[in-house]
């Protein structure tokens, strides 16, 4: 029987992902700003945030919705 491992550290310092935000239940974007053992601070400060004043807050890898992939290349 073959099992498939999934590897749960995909997530790197500086990426930017999509939380579910506990205040209003609102999908905004984060930036992973370190990792404190199993768990990632994260900052709202970015452009593509709606709420760019809400505190940093640490979450867990669960808490990630999908990682927010920005297309460099346009003109």
């Amino acid at each position: 029987m073959n099992f498939i491992i999934e590897y749960k550290s995909f997530y790197k310092i500086g990426d930017v992902v999509y939380i579910e935000y506990w205040y209003n239940n609102m999908i905004t974007p984060v930036k992973i700003k370190e990792k404190q053992g199993s768990k990632f601070l994260v900052s709202h400060s970015i452009n593509e945030s709606e709420i760019q004043n809400a505190p940093d807050e640490l979450i867990t890898p669960n808490k990630i919705i999908s990682k927010l992939e920005i297309n460099r290349n346009s003109n």
